[in-house]
């Protein structure tokens, strides 16, 4: 029996990044985020709290972040999340902060979602030495899934705007770095 071979992520066609069955990645519209806005998951919308932002500018901002990457995850056609990387440059490393917003589309069909998502920071890891970011401590659910994504956790506690979070951060491999 033969095998049903994979196309390797991404799986470009056209303007679509990246496409599997049911699931499309596109380049993020404001078309998207306007969708998404009112959208979000409690814990989602809870981030964008201790962020200070709005729904609405937490999801418009970083289409206009000139040093920024976004993309929105198209399920069965349908928006169920924006991410991108925010670049935050440093002359020896090049190092992203890594976002993710969501509806309830990703709890859904969360196989798909956590497979994705999977090939999705695998990707980046190959072109950001460091990426990172920083997750309410109390999320589990987001930090199990972080944890699934290989992101290792600082031990310190980091406030944010009273809220405890922390930081969450995912290395190149030391071997695959070229050192001079």
């Amino acid at each position: 029996m033969l095998k049903k071979s994979r196309k390797a992520f991404p799986n470009s066609i056209g303007n679509v990044f990246h496409k599997e069955e049911g699931v499309e990645i596109v380049k993020a519209t404001s078309e998207h985020a306007a969708y998404l806005q009112h959208r979000l998951r409690p814990t989602d919308m809870r981030e964008c709290m201790i962020a200070g932002a709005s729904p609405w500018a937490a999801l418009h901002k970083p289409l206009t972040d000139k040093n920024g990457k976004t993309w929105t995850i198209l399920f069965y056609g349908e928006p169920a999340c924006m991410y991108g990387v925010s670049i935050l440059s440093s002359d020896e490393f090049n190092m992203a902060n890594i976002w993710l917003l969501g509806s309830d589309l990703v709890e859904k069909h969360s196989r798909k979602f956590v497979r994705t998502t999977k090939q999705i920071v695998e990707h980046l890891q190959e072109q950001y030495t460091f990426l990172e970011n920083v997750v309410p401590i109390d999320h589990d659910r987001t930090i199990r899934w972080l944890d699934r994504l290989g992101f290792q956790f600082a031990e310190d506690i980091t406030v944010i705007n009273g809220f405890a979070c922390v930081r969450f951060v995912r290395c190149q491999d030391i071997d695959d770095m070229e050192l001079e």
